[in-house]
Order: structure tokens, then C-alpha cells, then sequence
């Protein structure tokens, strides 16, 4: 260049491959991106639908709010990560002892931290999604956390108290229809 005229360049293009890992990557994070806002909006479902149909329930002795649910929950639970509270069935509180079971088991939930261990399980079925020994490690776990529970409540409840409770669980057992 002469005379005040400026060099011009080209950019240079550098060209990309597209390898089998980034597809994979690509994969992994769409996959975990819909784990995650499925697991998000079946809980906030969940969460609303209780909300709707709750109304508070005086329970004594009981450390956490206690709500009643007409219907459309299939059993007791604890539900709540920050905040939890306990919701009943109608089945539960037809009778006292009943009652006293249903919420020595959901206490004793709430005692093991059992809903944060499930959103540990919800995590890691977010992440590894993918691998089916996680699904099954998840289901074990769940199954263990009920197991835990049980052995939990039986040992605040009681020796005596081991068939009344036992009876309690086999009566409140969702029963596919």
C-alpha cells in the first residue's frame, strides 16, 4: 500500500469438527435439562393440586402443619423441602390410632431428612439420567427410605405397638383399582 491507503485482510476461517463427544455433550445437557423442568413441574403440579385441596387439620402433638386432602392422594406424606407438613387421607384420621401411627411415620420422615435425601435422588437421576443402574439405585433408595422409617417409628412407638402399626400400614396401602 501506497499513499495512505490501508492493507485489507481477510479474517481467517477456522473450520471446526464436529467429534461424537461434542454430539454426546450436546445430548447429556438436553437430557438433563428436560430431567430437570420435568422433575420441577410434576412437583409444582403436585405442590398445587395439595395446596388446592388441602384444609388444616388439628393434630396433637405434632411438630409440623397437618392438612387433610379429600381426595386424589392415593396415602399419607410429607411434603415440603424448606417448609415440610404433613397430609392426610381420609382413611388416616378414621380412627385415633391411626391417626398416631400415620403421624409417627410422617414425623419420623421429617426427623431422617427424608426429602432432602429425595432431592438428592432427584439430582442425581437429573445427571445421570442416562444410566439405568442410577434408576435403580434411586428406587432402592426410595424403598429403603420407607424401611428406615418404619424401623424408626416402631422404635418410638414401641415393641407393643409392632402389629397395631403394622396393621395401620397394611389398611392405608394405596390398592391399584
Amino acid at each position: 500500500p501506497s499513499g495512505g491507503e490501508e492493507a485489507f485482510s481477510y479474517p481467517v476461517i477456522r473450520e471446526r469438527v464436529v467429534t461424537a463427544a461434542d454430539l454426546l455433550t450436546v445430548l447429556w445437557l438436553i437430557g438433563i435439562a428436560a430431567m430437570a423442568v420435568w422433575f420441577l413441574v410434576t412437583n409444582l403440579r403436585f405442590w398445587q393440586k395439595l395446596r388446592r385441596t388441602r384444609a388444616p387439620y388439628a393434630a396433637e402433638n405434632c411438630r409440623y402443619p397437618v392438612y387433610l386432602v379429600e381426595a386424589g392422594l392415593p396415602s399419607p406424606c410429607l411434603f415440603g423441602l424448606l417448609r415440610p407438613a404433613v397430609y392426610l387421607t381420609p382413611a388416616a384420621v378414621e380412627a385415633p390410632e391411626t391417626l398416631r401411627h400415620v403421624l409417627a411415620h410422617e414425623t419420623t420422615h421429617a426427623r431422617h431428612l427424608d426429602p432432602l435425601w429425595s432431592l438428592l435422588r432427584c439430582v442425581c437421576l437429573v445427571v445421570y439420567w442416562f444410566d439405568p443402574l442410577v434408576w435403580i439405585a434411586a428406587i432402592v433408595s426410595r424403598r429403603d427410605c420407607e424401611l428406615a422409617c418404619d424401623e424408626g417409628t416402631l422404635r418410638r412407638l414401641g415393641e407393643a405397638e409392632r402389629l397395631p402399626y403394622g396393621q395401620t400400614l397394611l389398611r392405608l396401602l394405596p390398592v391399584a383399582r
